[in-house]
């Protein structure tokens, strides 16, 4: 008998403890606590003043994806129906090699690439800006040629263009997540 009331006590217990624990993460909200001063959102063309190829829509399109996801603010198709807006300016964009080829030196075999943006975020209704030109940057590195490949010499030039396109992505997608916190959290 007293082994059952002790197991009946101990299961009371541990269900006691899991309530409490339950309704303590009921109030829980991702994000910041602070509220955003804007309901709305229009996000301008994002502008390519660097050497980027063809990352200006892409990076445009990775916002929109963010903001959307997110769900705190809604995206809206003109800047009068906005309570904010949101300006971008691709500012630079290097390649800098990290490994040689040890056949030929001046050739990279891998390079980081870094996307350099401006952020601008406009108030409709104060008619001022809530921060103007905030500098975010994003990188990552990418591959030309295959080590592996032992047939022969690839074509260098078409690997360099091959393994910034497929970086182009992974670029806008992390800057498009800067832009985001950014914009969502307190400034």
């Amino acid at each position: 008998m007293q082994v059952s009331a002790h197991i009946r006590l101990l299961s009371l217990s541990l269900l006691g403890l899991a309530a409490i624990a339950i309704s303590g993460c009921a109030s829980y909200k991702m994000g910041s606590s602070a509220p955003i001063p804007f309901e709305t959102l229009y996000v301008e063309a994002t502008a390519n003043e660097s050497f980027a190829p063809q990352a200006q829509a892409a990076v445009s399109a990775k916002i929109r994806d963010t903001f959307i996801r997110d769900g705190r603010v809604q995206l809206v198709n003109s800047p009068k129906k906005a309570d904010a807006i949101l300006s971008i300016t691709l500012t630079d964009y290097r390649r800098t090699g990290n490994t040689r080829n040890p056949n030929d030196t001046v050739r990279a075999q891998d390079f980081t690439i870094t996307l350099q943006a401006e952020a601008s975020l406009y108030d409709n209704e104060t008619q001022q800006f809530l921060f103007e030109k905030r500098q975010l940057s994003e990188n990552t590195s990418a591959y030309a040629g295959n080590p592996y490949d032992k047939t022969g010499t690839p074509d260098q030039t078409q690997s360099y263009f091959q393994a910034e396109y497929q970086a182009m992505p992974t670029l806008a997608r992390g800057l498009a997540r800067q832009i985001t916190d950014t914009v969502l959290s307190t400034w």
